[in-house]
């Protein structure tokens, strides 16, 4: 019931984006002063409705899974402001204290 509901409300909100359907206005308290924040949270919107529009076609079998990313991080050119000593210091440690959580954790 509420992904029928959820996937109606995605579906007609794409729908006035792209200017198939007039939005309806909606009497709602507040400054009208924040379409700065609506532009800095427009990308956020755009990114959570394609997510859950893409989970409710993969719920509903229609949707081809997607694999997962093969990106491969390079800690030495990612963090440039630290010497290969200091990085490889801070991947010994971060193995040791993550083999002593999943330890923790299994118990």
């Amino acid at each position: 019931m509420a992904t029928d509901e959820l996937s109606s409300k995605l579906s007609r909100r794409l729908q006035i984006e792209d200017g198939a359907e007039d939005p309806v206005a909606l009497d709602q308290p507040g400054p009208q002063a924040g379409s700065e924040e609506k532009s800095s949270t427009a990308y956020a919107d755009s990114e959570l409705g394609a997510k859950l529009l893409r989970r409710g076609e993969l719920n509903e079998g229609q949707g081809e899974p997607s694999l997962p990313s093969t990106k491969v991080l390079n800690p030495y050119t990612e963090f440039r402001e630290f010497s290969r000593s200091q990085i490889k210091d801070m991947e010994k440690m971060f193995k040791t204290v993550g083999t002593g959580c999943r330890r923790q954790q299994a118990h």
